[in-house]
């Protein structure tokens, strides 16, 4: 009786050898799918970061060529050389495929007054970054002297493009330039940025406000 009774015990104590392997391989399945689940989750959220952080820089961008190339001031500037005595005024805006050249104002807050703006990339070390260099507009009386520190609008880009859509009343043609000579306003701006390591952002169009006629 008692030999029974230790037999019966003996038999339903602790877990054999194949349930343990079992239990080992199923918990090693359960962890890989964690950490799985974890890194693509951590993926996603990276990959989430980096999109907010192109789109915000897009934004920022696109608002700072509209603000800057919508309010374009239409001012035209006697020629200097002495061999363009009697020419007539010259529209101070013109552009090329990688910068662009043209004259505003900067809000009271700042220092106010009108400004000669440069666009253009600027070599530094290994990369490119897109400045605007500010000038003063001198018209003659007391205004803004001194020019102002250059500013960074985006770095590390890899291509810029500048194009100039002009109307034209010849034939009713209307046609993308690549450069800007005109003595009057493109009717819109197109902006092509390519920064290296990311897609190619969408083309940025602004139309002048301003009109000087053509």
């Amino acid at each position: 009786m008692i030999l029974t009774t230790m037999r019966y015990q003996s038999n339903q104590t602790g877990f054999t050898l194949l349930e343990v392997i079992i239990a080992t391989v199923l918990l090693a399945m359960i962890m890989t799918l964690l950490l799985g689940g974890m890194r693509v989750g951590a993926d996603s959220w990276e990959q989430g970061e980096r999109l907010a952080d192109r789109a915000s820089r897009l934004l920022v961008v696109d608002n700072f060529f509209r603000s800057h190339l919508n309010d374009v001031k239409p001012i035209f500037e006697s020629p200097t050389d002495a061999r363009q005595v009697g020419a007539p005024p010259v529209l101070l805006f013109s552009g090329g495929s990688a910068w662009l050249e043209y004259t505003g104002t900067l809000p009271p807050q700042v220092r106010g007054g009108i400004y000669k703006f440069r666009l253009h990339l600027v070599e530094d070390g290994e990369r490119n970054d897109l400045k605007l260099s500010i000038r003063p507009f001198s018209t003659g009386d007391k205004g803004p002297s001194e020019p102002i520190e250059d500013v960074l609008v985006l770095e590390n880009v890899k291509s810029l493009r500048f194009s100039f859509y002009k109307k034209t009343t010849v034939n009713g043609e209307s046609r993308w330039m690549g450069e800007w000579k005109e003595n009057f306003l493109p009717s819109l701006i197109r902006i092509e940025v390519k920064l290296r390591d990311e897609p190619a952002w969408p083309a940025i169009i602004v139309a002048p406000r301003a009109e000087t006629g053509q």
